[in-house]
């Protein structure tokens, strides 16, 4: 039997459950196939997945690597259900490699089959050899990285938190990133650099996509029936940072023509390296042709220096769970007081005691403003008693406790009098007993000064 049809036996014997697509269903939405087609599809399915994505059991603890184990938040823009999650309180498990005065970060997305323990000597070594601060992230469900199942997804939604959290938290430009991806983690950095102007970009064995990749294991007709993943051809046209391209020649599992494939298809500035004697897995450190002496020469490395390098702050050392805990009380708090405060505002606000009237509180708890208060004292103008009405009305006002209205009635007496005066002439009485009193008194003044002359 061929080797795909013997590892269909062993997958299909597994608790994984994959949905068949519609092409393979009826109208009446059963299998059109029959039983036998859906049985191949899935098992099909599920052995691709677990051959793209084959996590091994973790070989690292939090105590492996406490210098340089950190655990970096979900970011709520990427993953807001995640942010309110209690399983995910820990966040996301990577390693970060210092180098003394580096300005660049390289963001390193490991192969399939290994987790982070495993690709720690690699790391350090590119580190050292390199001169440049190193971040290398965990995939979900390899690792410390539980309780996330494992997809496109899934991968591309921890490298775009990783990739946030070098531009948020550490403070580094778009030019000094440099992502690095081998095997399957060519397609989080291929999605990334089609999306963002990064330095720069380094692929190891990439593949084409999953797709053409399978088609190598089990043969195109079935890989045809399979959903794509990671489909870097499609992506490698709109990256355009400088790309280098490495694949060995005797790479059995992802054949060198993917890179060849890709290589064509970009339109940035690139390099394609082949070593003959290299595989699939072998280390690249082995022979300094393979890695480090094209990436120094195509990037111009170590790169940028500066006397502050990015520093990972001490909180993502420690575990997660206690930073969600107070960020979690924070928003608790943060809420309760915007609530408290949409009702209590207008009061709260120190300017409405400057421009507004304080018995404007009273008058809107009470209901419709335009309503009259009840015992209050109605005043009526009385042109002949306007003085008078106007002190009792202010004395009116000031006994039911509206100092600001009784103000302005006042005032308006006192206008609405003097309005009166101006437009009545000598018409009014008064007016006229006025003239007369003063017209009498003048009469007797000048008798007066001609008597005593």
């Amino acid at each position: 039997k061929p080797f795909w049809l013997k590892a269909l036996k062993v997958v299909c014997s597994g608790p994984s459950a994959v949905a068949p697509p519609r092409a393979l269903l009826g109208a009446d939405g059963r299998l059109a196939g029959g039983r036998q087609v859906c049985v191949v599809w899935l098992c099909m399915s599920t052995f691709i997945d677990r051959l793209v994505f084959p996590a091994p059991t973790p070989t690292y603890s939090r105590e492996t690597f406490k210098k340089h184990l950190c655990w970096i938040p979900w970011n709520e823009a990427v993953s807001p259900d995640r942010m309110d999650d209690e399983r995910f309180a820990e966040g996301i498990p990577c390693l970060w490699l210092p180098a003394p005065r580096a300005a660049g970060v390289i963001l390193f997305c490991h192969g399939n089959a290994e987790d982070l323990g495993m690709c720690f000597p690699f790391v350090k070594h590119m580190r050292d050899q390199f001169k440049m601060n190193v971040l290398a992230v965990e995939y979900p469900g390899y690792g410390l990285l539980h309780g996330v199942s494992v997809c496109e997804a899934a991968l591309k939604e921890v490298a775009l938190t990783a990739f946030r959290f070098i531009l948020d938290d550490l403070k580094v430009a778009y030019e000094q990133i440099i992502l690095f991806g081998r095997s399957v983690g060519s397609g989080p950095t291929v999605y990334l650099a089609s999306r963002f102007p990064v330095g720069g970009l380094i692929l190891v064995a990439a593949f084409a996509s999953v797709r053409e990749a399978a088609k190598s294991l089990v043969g195109g007709i079935i890989a045809n029936v399979l959903d794509e993943r990671f489909p870097n051809i499609s992506l490698i046209g709109n990256v355009s940072c400088p790309t280098l391209f490495i694949h060995g020649e005797k790479d059995s599992l992802v054949p060198p023509s993917h890179s060849v494939a890709l290589f064509k298809n970009s339109r940035a500035r690139k390099l394609l390296i082949t070593p003959p004697g290299m595989e699939h897995n072998t280390n690249l450190f082995t022979d300094a042709q393979f890695l480090a002496v094209p990436a120094i020469n195509f990037f111009g490395l170590p790169g940028y220096q500066q006397e502050c390098p990015p520093q990972m702050p001490a909180r993502f050392f420690e575990d997660g769970r206690q930073q969600f805990l107070l960020r979690k009380s924070s928003r608790r708090r943060s809420t309760a007081g915007r609530d408290a405060g949409c009702g209590g505002a207008t009061e709260s606000n120190p300017w409405f005691f400057l421009c507004g009237c304080p018995t404007s509180r009273a008058k809107q708890r009470e209901g419709n403003v335009m309503e009259p208060r009840r015992g209050a004292t109605h005043c009526e103008f009385d042109p002949d008693s306007a003085g008078e009405a106007g002190v009792e009305a202010g004395l009116a006002h000031e006994i039911t406790g509206d100092p600001s209205s009784a103000a302005r009635d006042v005032a308006a007496t006192a206008a609405r009098t003097q309005v009166g005066e101006k437009s009545t002439g000598l018409d009014s009485p008064r007016t006229w007993t006025a003239w007369r009193d003063v017209q009498e008194f003048g009469e007797e003044e000048i008798n007066h000064k001609l008597t005593l002359a």
